[in-house]
């Protein structure tokens, strides 16, 4: 049998301080056959709180196919337009901007999202070894539709040992006019009056990503680390994250975070431009109000706990399509 086509059409807003985001978003796939798939995610978005949206305004996230060969149900093959936030360093705690924490440090390793992971022209493949190591890799255009060229790479282990999964990403990019790095590189003085990236330059990063869920404790704990490289002037910085999640704590469904996440930097540069300390401690709950709608309070600390801000968040979904 073959799974009946969805159609979901999601709402959010996002308050952080004076900053407000609010974002639409259709996203739907039917199946043409029991292996072949076509989806698409339209979004139409204000504001800057959402990490797996690609700017603002009306734009088309996904567009693909997937398919996975009938004599190999565990290899899956997917081309088109791809958000590869959504296939690359996911974690259970620390991930979805809707769901857990506000901040995009604890969402997308700040490393890898630098070196262009996020929605793009790619081709994918991802094979299930075994039901505990998940490979996966990609090929994309760093500078997306506009700047089409096959000049980027990703790939990835996964690796579930019990309770336990890790997963280790590799990416290797151009940085196609995107100016995004660790923000001291754009004091690095390349002569005649340029400063920071250029289009051609050739980034890679590195991210380590392991989340361990305690059932006797409902409890999940969550770590990150990443590092970025600038190939063309020599240079890299670092970032880290971790904390927990806490579940069911005062109703069902409900859901409590704690993080202290290291953005993107190199320390030293840092130091000697008298750059802010670029950390943030962040506490969110989140509980469900209805079937369909969930919404969260926010409260983090920045910059060496000298910054305060509050944060609240309103989610709904709706399935359009009556599958019955």
């Amino acid at each position: 049998p073959v799974t009946p086509p969805s159609l979901n059409l999601q709402g959010a807003s996002i308050q952080i301080g004076d900053e407000f985001s609010a974002r639409a978003r259709l996203r739907g796939y039917a199946y043409l056959s029991s292996n072949v798939l076509v989806g698409a995610t339209v979004d139409l978005t204000t504001g800057n709180a959402f990490s797996d949206t690609d700017g603002t305004g009306l734009g088309i996230s996904e567009l693909y196919v997937a398919a996975s060969p009938s004599g190999a149900p565990n290899l899956r093959f997917a081309d088109g337009q791809l958000d590869l936030t959504s296939y690359f360093d996911r974690n259970s705690f620390a991930k979805d901007s809707l769901t857990h924490f506000f901040n995009p440090i604890f969402q997308t390793n700040p490393a890898l999202a630098a070196t262009q992971l996020e929605s793009q022209p790619a081709a994918l493949v991802t094979w299930r070894a075994t039901d505990d190591l998940i490979l996966k890799a990609t090929a994309y255009s760093s500078g997306g539709i506009d700047d089409f060229s096959i000049d980027g790479f990703a790939g990835e282990v996964g690796v579930r040992l019990g309770d336990l999964i890790v997963r280790g990403t590799y990416m290797s990019a151009t940085d196609a006019g995107s100016r995004s790095s660790f923000p001291e590189l754009f004091q690095s003085n390349r002569g005649n009056g340029i400063f920071g990236t250029l289009p051609g330059d050739r980034e890679v990063s590195y991210g380590v990503n392991a989340e361990w869920f305690i059932p006797t404790l409902n409890l999940g704990v969550f770590g990150r680390y990443g590092y970025q490289e600038n190939q063309a002037l020599n240079l890299s910085g670092q970032t880290y994250s971790g904390g927990i999640n806490l579940f069911d704590v005062f109703m069902a469904d409900d859901r409590l975070g704690v993080g202290y996440g290291w953005g993107l930097s190199n320390d030293a540069l840092r130091q000697q431009q008298n750059g802010d300390t670029p950390d943030v401690f962040e506490v969110f709950y989140d509980v469900r109000l209805a079937p369909n709608i969930r919404a969260a309070l926010d409260f983090q600390q920045r910059n060496s706990f000298s910054e305060t801000y509050l944060g609240i968040r309103v989610r709904a979904d709706m399935e359009l399509l009556n599958n019955d």
